[in-house]
């Protein structure tokens, strides 16, 4: 139900990202309980994902011909200059850090689209998109950045991106405010020099009635049915959870193990079905859409989550919401959505053996999956609501209104 007095939200999405089916659900939410939402991103999807009363604020792609490119940044800072010169100097000072023309001139192209714009709050869904934007923060709107997962506990360790952390602890200083989807991710940010007094810590969530059980016929049973979705990315695991299902077809237990996600390690974990003649019981499915992917699920036995890192994993929330026992490593905030021996097992990550020994326990006794798949959607139905996720965001956006 639409509320008065909403404030409005920006949302900057960068490539590679898009709009992740999460973050569909909260654009959507948000704007149906009455908050005025702009997306603004080169990689945002289509009207049809977004509810008819989401703003898409297009931003226009770097990658084009030359003079394209010129004459578009030059009618940009013509209308700068005219209605937004204090933005367009502050948005210069930036450009000149750069090292290169080249950067300076990508740098000022994805700038200027923002001179003189205003909103009650600007959110970045992604650590990344706060540091590429840092300009934005100095526009004196209330900003919001959020800590997921990867670009928290990962990225900051890649030599290769050394500029990160660095990067991060300036948007923790500047922002209004830092979401984390997890305590444990919380404390990640914190050691990196996050304030604990500017976070907020709000889980992320699913719909149970877009997400729930399926009916399984007698004649549906045979081979055990395991289901992962997720990116085909080193940080998931797979090569674990497939190490556990050679392990439990090696005791003779009939397994049917399907992987629902594409990325750029597909062909490593083809490699490794290969290499453990497990041809015949695994099938990458690839990305689905949201409709089926809940069909998969609801007619699957066990849902597993082989991950090295996570935040708290929306793929794993899914599959608790259709009513699945929950396999899962010991990453992240996973512990504070699945409870060891109550909605599934949490296992030591890369631990594959520890994973075949859960499987193994839900494989043979049908009650136990029923009882922690019970549990599972009970939990989700009580603590991991899309209506309890927006009330969250929307506490949080009216105390950046009254605090500004």
């Amino acid at each position: 139900m639409p509320h008065n007095n909403a404030p409005t939200l920006l949302l900057v999405v960068l490539q590679p990202h898009i709009l992740e089916d999460w973050l569909v659900r909260l654009v959507n939410g948000l704007a149906r309980s009455g908050v005025a939402v702009t997306v603004a991103g080169s990689g945002t999807r289509g009207p049809s994902d977004l509810d008819p009363s989401v703003h898409q604020m297009m931003l226009p792609s770097w990658e084009a011909p030359r003079l394209v490119r010129l004459l578009r940044l030059w009618s940009m800072g013509l209308r700068a200059c005219i209605g937004a010169p204090r933005d367009l100097r502050l948005f210069a000072d930036y450009v000149r850090q750069q090292t290169s023309a080249a950067e300076r001139l990508c740098t000022l192209h994805s700038l200027l689209p923002f001179a003189g714009r205003r909103w009650d709050a600007v959110y970045f869904p992604w650590n990344s998109a706060a540091i590429a934007y840092l300009p934005l923060f100095d526009l004196g709107m209330p900003v919001i950045v959020s800590c997921r997962g990867a670009q928290v506990n990962i990225a900051p360790h890649d030599p290769e991106r050394k500029e990160l952390a660095a990067g991060l602890r300036e948007t923790f200083r500047r922002a209004t405010a830092v979401h984390c989807v997890s305590e444990d991710i919380l404390c990640v940010a914190q050691r990196l020099g996050l304030d604990p007094e500017r976070a907020r810590v709000i889980r992320p969530a699913v719909d149970p009635e877009q997400f729930c059980p399926g009916a399984k016929t007698p004649e549906e049973r045979g081979a055990l049915r395991i289901v992962s979705t997720g990116s085909l990315h080193w940080r998931k695991g797979y090569e674990y959870a497939l190490l556990a299902v050679r392990k439990i077809v090696s005791r003779g237990i009939p397994v049917q193990y399907e992987i629902i996600g594409d990325g750029l390690e597909r062909q490593r974990v083809l490699y490794t079905v290969h290499d453990l003649e497990l041809e015949s019981l695994v099938r990458l499915s690839g990305r689905l859409p949201p409709a089926e992917v809940v069909r998969r699920l609801q007619q699957a036995d066990i849902f597993l989550l082989s991950s090295l890192s996570e935040g708290i994993s929306n793929a794993a929330l899914e599959g608790m919401a259709c009513g699945l026992p929950i396999v899962t490593t010991d990453c992240g905030g996973m512990r504070e959505a699945v409870t060891d021996g109550v909605e599934g097992f949490v296992t030591p990550v890369r631990d594959a053996e520890a994973m075949a020994n859960a499987l193994a326990k839900l494989a043979v006794s049908p009650q136990l999956r029923w009882r922690m798949g019970e549990a599972a959607r009970h939990r989700i139905v009580c603590e991991f609501t899309l209506e309890r996720q927006i009330a969250q965001w929307r506490e949080l956006l009216q105390s950046l209104s009254v605090s500004s």
